[in-house]
């Protein structure tokens, strides 16, 4: 098998005797892996950037159902998730401004809640993850942020609902 280049960072891994492609590399070395449960849910959904930079509306409360529902069947707690739901609710009480870098360092502690998990099995908390990690970037200012709290709020309401414990 011969190694081809085709642009910067992906590569293909072509078979020499048929010809056809056998494998997808990209970037840092991994082989790109079938895309997980959480992953296809996430897409599925439809995440809308405006919830959180201007207002909630129907769709988010159908987008924080699905998400709990999804949390809930693939193994969700709240004990795995409460230390960072806790610093949201700590730097909700204070202004934005004042704890953009407590927000910022969020993004690290969900990461690490999710690696901590064996070989990432949790599809619960990969999809908290994902989620996190999308709308955390549109958030701004102190508005922005109060709608991330009530976003994360209606997701983990629903997570509740549903049987989360």
């Amino acid at each position: 098998m011969a190694l081809q280049n085709y642009g910067n960072s992906n590569y293909q891994n072509r078979n020499q005797s048929n010809g056809f492609d056998n494998r997808t590399q990209q970037g840092t070395g991994g082989y790109q892996q079938e895309e997980s449960a959480a992953e296809r849910t996430f897409k599925e959904l439809k995440y809308n950037p405006e919830w959180i930079k201007k207002e909630a509306d129907e769709d988010l409360i159908q987008f924080a159902e699905k998400a709990g529902k999804f949390m809930v069947k693939n193994g969700l707690t709240n004990s795995k998730i409460r230390s960072i739901y806790g610093e949201i609710k700590r730097i909700q009480m204070s202004t934005f401004e004042k704890e953009k870098s407590a927000f910022i360092l969020l993004k690290p502690k969900v990461a690490y809640a999710f690696g901590r998990e064996e070989k990432n099995k949790n599809g619960g908390l990969h999809l908290f993850k994902l989620i996190f990690d999308r709308c955390s970037q549109d958030v701004s200012d102190q508005k922005s942020y109060q709608n991330f709290c009530n976003f994360m709020e209606a997701i983990l309401a629903y997570h509740k609902a549903n049987g989360g414990n």
